[in-house]
């Protein structure tokens, strides 16, 4: 009797280990299981390859995904791209696979909802450290979350066939014809797909919107904390860079084929140590970033940017894609904390500004950053004493104004609706904000708002009623906007009044929900000025 209640016991325990499986599907590749959640409520797909890469196309637009006899177990979600972390430099080439997260019950066919990931184009995973499906698909929608390339071997740009550039993007392209092609399978509608994305994802999903090779694609975008229009969207001198990150490896040239059979033979271990534990902003700084770029053209080689983004928004026929904008109230944390002393008497010293930007003359561009230093710092220095108002010159430089610029563009070239929010919740799931010094200030950081959307397994930490609130809106608006175009399709939990050519309008998303007008309108008005007087239009 007792050994009969062991073994009864031990298999309710075992059952918990043990994965359910999901109900197999068969798309155009082949048949595919997955399993069931922990909690029952969703199905999980993960670890599907949805293109192919190999060394004859290691910096160009993937292959074709691979067809398989069987049934492909897709449950191993651990796939990564080549890139470096705190335990060295992890992920294979051969790393293009995607993640399909669907409501065990719900009426289909479903909204989709594809996400980019960020991590400045060299970084990050489509995985559930980050991109936990658990809030979203609660809401009724299919997430969708996957890997692209990232530094040299997604955005390495020498102008020549071999290496074009914007492969990273030519991947995300690629993810996305694979949802139109096969989500149906999963009970999703490819006639309502939403793509979204945070920083260098949010840029993606930017890039996208005024890329012509996506028409059909996606019926609607949200850009999270990034902008095509930001200067650290697009690579203004991409040989300059590729050069400047091989030099570091001991070779001297700036010759595209030259540079080509370099980065061909180098691994892809060394590519990624080449700019390893130098932080992004001073990568940024230093040309050290490799970006998107804009392409010339080969004939048989689709190119995704044959223009400036700017250009592309203002020239194209309008798509009337439904679009929502987002950004922190303080995202310049995340990148003033990599601040030291000698970083700050550099800052103090040089030009606010960055490629995107062009002058008349060395004495034009002083004249503008005394003005910029004088708006934020007064007569103080760039110190540790005003390391706060580097923040704020941060948030507004690469963030807040680029944002605002494009939507304010987006208004007047569509006919469908736009809305922006402004994150300024301070919870305990800010996660960004506690891993700095800014940890006992009130505000949200860059990347803070992820949590509040996603489960994450990087914040594991019992969720408390107030941060249970701000989730129930995030996901309800976020999902409302993929369902319906329109985030409070009720007016409820509050009116949320798009933008008009007339008048700005943002959702503050903090202790309550409010709309207010321009967050920072000093700021705003000192950078539209320079920005729309000095923005580039041209690339060499």
């Amino acid at each position: 009797m007792k050994c009969g209640k062991r073994i009864v016991l031990f298999t309710l325990f075992a059952m918990n280990l043990v994965d359910q499986p999901a109900p197999e599907v068969t798309i155009e590749q082949g048949t595919l299981s997955g399993k069931i959640s922990t909690d029952g409520s969703f199905f999980e797909y993960v670890g599907i390859p949805y293109a192919t890469t190999n060394s004859s196309t290691r910096f160009k637009a993937p292959l074709p995904p691979p067809k398989w006899k069987g049934v492909y177990k897709a449950v191993e979600e651990m796939y990564q791209c080549p890139q470096h972390t705190p335990f060295g430099v992890v992920g294979t080439e051969d790393c293009l696979k995607i993640n399909v997260y669907v409501p065990s019950e719900a009426n289909r066919p479903l909204p989709v909802m594809v996400y980019i990931h960020g991590g400045g184009f060299m970084l990050g995973n489509g995985g559930k450290m980050i991109v936990g499906p658990n809030f979203l698909v609660k809401q009724d929608v299919i997430l969708v979350s996957f890997n692209y390339r990232l530094g040299a071997l997604g955005f390495l740009c020498l102008g020549i066939e071999e290496a074009p550039g914007n492969a990273g993007l030519k991947d995300q392209i690629a993810a996305l014809r694979w949802v139109n092609k096969n989500i149906a399978a999963f009970g999703g509608d490819p006639d309502n797909v939403t793509i979204f994305g945070t920083s260098a994802g949010g840029t993606s999903v930017s890039l996208l919107v005024a890329s012509p090779t996506t028409n059909g694609l996606f019926k609607r975008a949200i850009v999270h904390s990034g902008s095509s229009l930001a200067s650290w969207a697009i690579n203004m001198d991409p040989i300059g860079v590729a050069s400047t990150i091989v030099s570091r490896l001991g070779y001297d040239t700036k010759d595209p084929e030259k540079l080509y059979e370099i980065y061909s033979q180098l691994s892809h271990e060394d590519l990624v140590l080449a700019t390893a534990n130098i932080p992004i902003t001073h990568l940024v700084h230093k040309q050290l970033l490799l970006l998107p770029c804009v392409e010339k053209s080969f004939l048989g080689v689709e190119s995704v940017l044959n223009d400036l983004p700017y250009n592309l928004i203002i020239k194209q026929p309008k798509k009337n894609i439904s679009l929502m904008y987002s950004s922190t109230d303080k995202e310049g944390w995340f990148f003033a904390d990599e601040e030291t002393k000698d970083t700050l008497e550099i800052k103090d010293k040089r030009s606010p500004f960055e490629e995107d930007l062009v002058f008349k003359s060395k004495k034009e561009e002083k004249a503008l950053a005394l003005k910029v230093k004088q708006h934020y710092f007064g007569k103080e220095a760039v110190s540790e004493k005003t390391i706060l108002q580097l923040s704020d010159l941060y948030t507004h430089l690469y963030f807040e104004m680029p944002i605002i610029l494009e939507l304010e563009l987006m208004v007047k070239t569509s006919d469908a609706p736009v809305y922006s929010f402004y994150f300024t919740h301070s919870g305990k799931r800010n996660f960004v904000k506690s891993r700095t010094r800014f940890v006992n200030e009130i505000g949200a950081s860059h990347g803070d708002d992820l949590m509040y959307i996603f489960k994450g397994s990087i914040c594991p930490y019992r969720i408390d009623d107030k941060d249970q609130r701000v989730i129930e809106w995030m996901t309800t608006l976020l999902t409302n906007f993929a369902k319906y175009g329109n985030p409070t399709p009720n007016d409820s939990p509050v009116r949320w009044i798009p933008h008009s050519k007339d008048k700005l309008n943002f959702l503050n998303i903090g202790d309550e929900l409010k709309m207010i007008g321009i967050p920072n309108p000093e700021a705003y008005r000192l950078w539209k000025d320079i920005i729309e007087k000095h923005r580039r239009t041209k690339v060499d």
